[in-house]
Order: C-alpha cells, then structure tokens, then sequence
C-alpha cells in the first residue's frame, strides 16, 4: 500500500527519473529505457522504479539485461540529480526493476492480431 506522502514522493522521482534518462544520462545502455512506475517505501529510503524499453529489441533479455546495468551504473549520478531538484531530506536509495508488462501486452496484441488474420482468411475462403 502506497502512503499519500509516499505516493507523491513516487510521482515526483518518477517524473524526474525520465527526463534525467531522456535529456543527462549518456550511457547508450539506458537509451530507450523507460520509468513506468516508481513506488517509494513508507520510510521513503527506498525507491523502487521499475523499468521497461521501447523500439527495437526492447523485448530481448540481452537489450533488458543491458538497460539494467547501464541505469545501476547511473544510481549515484541521478540520486545527486534527484537530491538538487527534490527537495527531500533524505534522498532514497534507487534500485531498479524490470517491467514485464510492456513486453507481455506486446506478445498478447501480437497473437490476437495473428488470430484475426486467420479468421479473415477463413471468411474469405467461404
């Protein structure tokens, strides 16, 4: 459960996290890595974002696996990022997750779109 400071903390690193990872971060391992959501524990001295990529190959484990090291590898860059622009007392500790959801309503969309094909081609035979 997401407490109301908590859940507005959340919005604000989400909100920050990508545009640091849209306009700062130029490790080309994080490009094309996206936040989906952030929660932040009730002592807020974890943050939890979870991640997912888009374009091409954003579904392969390799691209995933490579997103994962390239934004570990930006934790303390974009905790001092968070600690200039929030204005927290403490700056929770970032760990970063990976977001199958993205990738799983993909591969759905792909199969339903897979099944119309075939039932079009079934009327058109009639």
């Amino acid at each position: 459960m997401q407490y109301p400071r908590a859940a507005r903390v959340a919005e604000l690193i989400h909100a920050e996290l990508s545009s640091l990872l849209l306009k700062e971060v130029k490790d080309p391992r994080v490009k094309n890595v996206v936040i989906t959501r952030v929660e932040v524990s009730r002592d807020m001295r974890l943050a939890t974002a979870h991640f997912s990529r888009y374009g091409e190959g954003r579904g392969s484990e390799e691209e995933i696996a490579e997103g994962l090291i390239g934004l570990d590898r930006a934790v303390g860059f974009l905790r001092a990022k968070l600690g200039e622009r929030l204005e927290l007392r403490v700056v929770p500790n970032l760990r970063f997750l990976v977001d199958r959801g993205v990738a799983y309503s993909d591969e759905i969309e792909r199969l339903l779109a897979g099944i119309r094909k075939r039932e079009r081609r079934k009327k058109e035979a009639r």
